[in-house]
């Protein structure tokens, strides 16, 4: 038995908890037919969602480095061993949202200077800390590591919400683009609990969690409009300024997430004492369209034949 089936029956007999990953799915999508306005006539749902790809490769990789920083202190072992797959599915969600971006610039939308003044914003507001005292260091890492799962848990919502709305099929939006999002937003229902149980192992403060919160929600929505607004203006059909009355009209139709789900209802689950990612959304949800996912079923059968085994195994 070679030494890729070994890890790969050792991954399928290991026991996951809910909200926690067990692998990677290395999915790839070919973006040459898609168009600019992937939701036909509608430049401002597109965009709104477009907002996705500029804010997840730098997010996805600060997730990374941050709950990477606080593997050595984490002490519960079934939640040591699921960060291993939670960095390398994060890992390949920043990948497959910068190859979007690649296709944005080939139609004629320049992202970088969004994605340098974001990736900026980061290394001022969420950077290690080396030249500070032990224990400050300490406090600032569970600080950045409530800002994580205080933002894991809006890619919780959205990747239930992208899942069970139909609005944007309705719509005629572009079916590749739609499993992009809907495989990413499976996969982070999936492991909607990881994060929240590192801080939970290492500090487990409901302030700073409720804290973490007040500062997210608004830095989330404020970069979030801020992308709506640059997309527009750089996107080369020139679809006007976009607007309150877009997003409302949007959201009526269901092609993107309302103001009251982003701005009220989703922070304010989050602050509930008692309140745990497990409840928040469906794992069965998500696997179920893991199952389905043309992008998903091409990686399984890739990762089968590498493997010398069922194109349905485990590793894809």
């Amino acid at each position: 038995m070679s030494t890729t089936q070994v890890a790969s029956e050792a991954r399928q007999h290991r026991t996951v908890r809910e909200g926690h990953p067990d692998r990677r799915r290395m999915v790839r999508f070919d973006w040459s037919d898609t168009p600019l306005h992937w939701v036909p006539g509608d430049p401002f749902s597109t965009h709104m969602v477009n907002v996705l790809h500029l804010l997840l490769p730098a997010g996805e990789r600060w997730f990374i480095g941050v709950v990477t920083e606080a593997k050595p202190f984490v002490k519960d072992p079934e939640v040591l061993e699921s960060i291993g797959p939670f960095v390398q599915q994060e890992s390949w969600h920043a990948w497959a949202h910068a190859m979007v971006l690649e296709h944005l610039a080939a139609q004629g939308i320049d992202s970088e200077p969004f994605t340098k003044a974001l990736e900026q914003w980061f290394e001022r507001t969420g950077s290690p800390k080396p030249g500070w005292p032990k224990a400050l260091q300490r406090w600032w890492l569970h600080r950045r590591l409530a800002d994580v799962a205080a933002i894991e848990h809006f890619t919780a919502v959205l990747g239930q919400w992208v899942i069970k709305n139909r609005g944007l099929d309705y719509a005629g939006a572009d079916p590749l683009m739609l499993d992009l999002l809907r495989w990413h937003g499976a996969e982070e229902v999936e492991h909607r609990s990881l994060v929240f149980d590192v801080y939970q192992d290492l500090s487990g403060s409901y302030l700073q969690r409720c804290l973490a919160m007040a500062f997210v929600a608004p830095s989330l929505l404020a970069w979030w409009l801020r992308g709506v607004r640059y997309l527009m203006a750089h996107d080369p059909t020139s679809p006007g300024r976009p607007g309150w009355r877009d997003w409302l009209r949007a959201a009526r139709q269901y092609r993107v997430p309302g103001p009251w789900m982003l701005v009220v209802t989703t922070p304010l689950r989050y602050m509930r004492p008692r309140h745990h990612p497990s409840t928040e959304a469906s794992s069965e949800l998500a696997q179920q369209y893991l199952a389905e996912s043309p992008a998903a079923q091409r990686a399984r059968e890739a990762a089968g034949s590498a493997a010398g085994g069922p194109a349905d195994g485990p590793g894809a």
